[in-house]
């Protein structure tokens, strides 16, 4: 949950990248940073798959159960028809859960490069718990049910559970979940195609990374912790809203069906 989705390019726009980073690792920066550089847009997987287009929630939703049951030549195959029915016209991908899916894109995409955004494991865990502790409270999936937007969440929940599971081991990210993930990138991505950087190192290293010159323009830096804060609490207070438009609904109808019901009576 959080900023907006974006929407694809014309039919035939190159697919480049996959952004592997994990989840807090500068992933919406890079976002920015290579809409400017590949000039296109990219598919945040976090975004698209609890707040896109009800197609992409649901095309995600299907994503995230086949994975980590996926075990025939069928299977792959679907696989690849979900990806492209969503990532036609996008330049990149971006952030969870499609960074825990790289190998799988990389068999629809076998010429993209893998640019996995990294940090040190302090900072990075230190944001991600923060997040965590927002995100994972049990009341959410509950508050926002009724926000339209929102009303996948419990299940992108379970069935994110079950892909941290499969690939990791862990039942959601842990402290330990960034370092398996990269090395899990280090043993499935030739070496030629898998590039770490850092977005505090700015354009030079990224632009030398994707071969294109570097932009006379400030470099983004998009979804601090204050942000993602700001996020939370904008869909808590509208979930809360909607609870309280959906009770009304109910006391009103509860009230004029006793009303019919006290006519008929007499």
């Amino acid at each position: 949950m959080g900023q907006s989705p974006s929407q694809p390019g014309p039919a035939g726009t190159k697919f480049r990248v996959i952004g592997a980073g994990m989840s807090r690792t500068g992933t919406k920066t890079l976002n920015e940073a290579l809409s400017i550089l590949l000039d296109g847009p990219v598919h945040d997987s976090g975004i698209q798959s609890l707040g896109g287009p009800p197609e992409h929630i649901q095309t995600w939703l299907e994503i995230m159960e086949l994975a980590p049951k996926s075990r025939s030549f069928s299977d792959e195959k679907k696989m690849d028809y979900l990806f492209s029915s969503i990532l036609e016209g996008y330049v990149a991908t971006m952030d969870c859960p499609a960074a825990t899916l790289t190998p799988e894109i990389m068999r629809l995409y076998p010429d993209a490069l893998v640019l996995c955004t990294t940090r040190s494991q302090e900072s990075w865990w230190r944001s991600m718990e923060y997040m965590n502790g927002m995100m994972g409270t049990w009341y959410l999936p509950f508050v926002v049910m009724w926000l339209r937007k929102s009303q996948a969440y419990g299940v992108w929940r379970q069935r994110f559970q079950q892909i941290m599971i499969w690939r990791y081991g862990d039942d959601r990210i842990l402290e330990g979940t960034k370092q398996k993930h990269e090395e899990h990138l280090r043993q499935v991505v030739p070496p030629e195609k898998l590039f770490f950087y850092n977005v505090s190192e700015g354009w030079e290293p990224l632009c030398k990374i994707l071969g294109v010159p570097v932009p006379n323009q400030p470099f983004p830096h998009n979804n601090n912790a204050n942000d993602a804060r700001k996020v939370f609490h904008e869909h808590v207070i509208a979930g809360l809203a909607s609870w309280v438009f959906v009770l009304a609904a109910v006391t009103m109808v509860i009230h004029y069906a006793s009303s019919w019901t006290s006519r008929w009576a007499v």
